[in-house]
């Protein structure tokens, strides 16, 4: 790789990467998805040596590439047992590689959001409010016009409006207080305490991707959700060590078997400040960006 293509692959790998798991909810994936866009390209000599604009050039094949992937059948939504959520990230005390994901506030509540729009309503939300890429970049990035992809915005935000997941902004301090809440209530053995931070409609959504055992549907109301808790918790399946950790840049929970990282808990609270969604993610394929047990956590 020559020296230019060199230092722009050290400014821009971050952000394309970050770009392509917005897109895709899978960092993995997007690492590979970033990756092979720039071996493509070096493998063409001919195109190599006629990008004259790299960065618009990139962004479309990151996000042509990501496309492709949502709409592959090994990654397609509609044949996964159960709810599909997206892949955390999670930051300890000495790991960076992410830290431009916590700056740009890429919630976990933000990734689950972006799971009900189509492929193309979410690379234009992706592209404008995550990354303000103009209209017409965007506009050639889809090959469509300016004029449909303003209202490919807009119908995604009408859609996440009518199915109440505009995302809240809720203060660091109560993300932390639900955090040491629970994970006081775990020691105990006993959730009823958590009822007061939790709203009645509250909804708990699981993932074990076929793989370990979870809950194949949502589940709904509070004293539902506390229900599960606390049986699972007499079942000893919350057995472990339960660590407080930076879950997509906010607090959340890891709970280790055998120094194994095997369940991963965020939350989403309201305007009011009270839980509104549970999420909980036991596909290992998932966890597999988890810190080892042994690497100091961020606090």
């Amino acid at each position: 790789m020559s020296s230019p293509w060199e230092k722009f692959y050290r400014e821009h790998k971050s952000s394309l990467i970050a770009m392509a798991y917005r897109l895709t909810g899978s960092w993995a994936e997007a690492e590979d998805i970033v990756q092979e866009t720039f071996t493509s390209l070096l493998e063409t000599p001919a195109v190599f040596e006629q990008v004259r604009n790299p960065l618009p050039y990139f962004r479309q094949a990151v996000v042509n590439r990501s496309l492709n992937v949502l709409k592959s059948p090994r990654f397609s939504r509609e044949t996964y047992p159960g709810t599909w959520l997206p892949e955390p990230l999670f930051q300890t005390a000495t790991e960076t590689d992410h830290s431009v994901l916590h700056e740009e506030q890429v919630s976990y509540a933000f990734m689950v959001m972006l799971e009900q729009l189509s492929p193309e309503e979410r690379a234009v939300m992706v592209l404008r409010e995550s990354f303000a890429v103009d209209y017409q970049e965007i506009a050639a990035i889809l090959d469509k016009s300016e004029a449909a992809c303003r209202k490919l915005l807009s119908r995604a935000r009408n859609k996440l409006t009518r199915s109440g997941l505009e995302e809240t902004k809720v203060p660091g301090d109560r993300v932390s207080a639900w955090v040491q809440a629970f994970l006081q209530a775990s020691r105990q053995g006993e959730f009823t305490p958590l009822l007061a931070m939790i709203r009645e409609d509250a909804v708990l959504w699981s993932d074990g991707g076929g793989k370990v055992r979870s809950a194949l549907r949502p589940i709904f109301t509070r004293e539902r959700i506390m229900a599960f808790w606390n049986g699972i918790t007499r079942k000893g399946s919350m057995a472990g060590e339960l660590v407080p950790v930076r879950l997509n840049g906010d607090w959340g929970l890891l709970l280790y078997q055998q120094g194994r990282p095997v369940k991963a808990i965020a939350f989403e609270g309201d305007a009011q400040g009270q839980i509104r969604n549970m999420y909980l993610v036991t596909n290992p394929d998932k966890l597999a960006m988890a810190p080892p047990l042994s690497l100091p956590l961020t606090h």
